[in-house]
């Protein structure tokens, strides 16, 4: 395993860490695991990567107006990506 030598700090509002500790409270998670995890499924896996790409690759297309498109596509990502997240959670404790 890979030791884990940077740590960062990140400030939540109070509305913004009460759902955190909503999240976590009945479940095996701590409020710091959530975060982490959550970071680590946006950036670290191979599915992010493959989407990044995706991403790099929308916005290489010619021409692509982002200002005018990304609203509809912002709402799109939000939508999908909160769907696996409470789908993965779900696994998680059916599996504890």
């Amino acid at each position: 395993m890979v030791e884990k030598k940077h740590r960062v700090e990140v400030f939540f509002d109070d509305e913004e860490y009460a759902i955190l500790e909503e999240l976590s409270t009945g479940s095996k998670w701590s409020v710091e695991k959530i975060v982490y995890d959550s970071v680590a499924r946006a950036h670290f896996t191979e599915e992010a990567r493959k989407r990044q790409a995706a991403f790099c690759w929308i916005l290489s297309q010619d021409p692509f107006d982002l200002e005018s498109e990304w609203k509809e596509m912002k709402e799109w990502l939000e939508k999908d990506w909160a769907w696996k997240i409470v789908k993965s959670y779900d696994q998680e404790q059916e599996g504890s």
